[in-house]
């Protein structure tokens, strides 16, 4: 009967122990964030408002963004899955005539895992699930750069 009790306890604790630790996923993860943040990008939780929940069925998304001295213009973009045209703008975002011309190009050039573009307020960002995509910081980042270029110019 002890040996019942010794073998519960350390199924107890044992349980616990990996209940606390981080699942592969969530490091891989924290290895993303860490290696942006070294790479001078900012990483933060997206809440989406509705228009975007409605459109791609998500409530948050990791939003990687770096903040700059020059004046963007202000736009935020969507990638809607099954659309002849895949990225849409929100009504509010008044951001319609980006989607033709150079920054039009640019976002047919966006990797699959991209589900957002835009800049505000001094930042420029992107939008993905960073726990599924395959695309790295290292990546994102000379993203960032040309959103940027482009959008600053306009």
């Amino acid at each position: 009967m002890a040996w019942l009790w010794i073998v519960l306890g350390l199924l107890a604790v044992v349980g616990s122990l990996t209940w606390i630790l981080p699942s592969p996923m969530e490091r891989r993860q924290g290895e993303r964030r860490m290696a942006a943040l070294k790479l001078g990008m900012k990483v933060r939780m997206l809440s989406v408002d509705d228009w975007v929940k409605e459109r791609l069925d998500v409530v948050q998304l990791s939003q990687y963004l770096i903040w700059t001295d020059k004046k963007p213009r202000s736009a935020s973009l969507w990638r809607v899955p099954d659309r002849d045209e895949p990225w849409a703008s929100p009504p509010e975002a008044h951001s319609w005539d980006l989607l033709s011309g150079e920054f039009g190009e640019l976002l047919g050039s966006l990797p699959a895992d991209i589900v957002g573009v835009g800049a505000e307020n001094g930042c420029v960002w992107v939008a993905l699930d960073d726990a599924k995509a395959a695309i790295e910081p290292d990546a994102i980042k000379p993203l960032l750069d040309r959103i940027l270029t482009v959008l600053a110019t306009r």
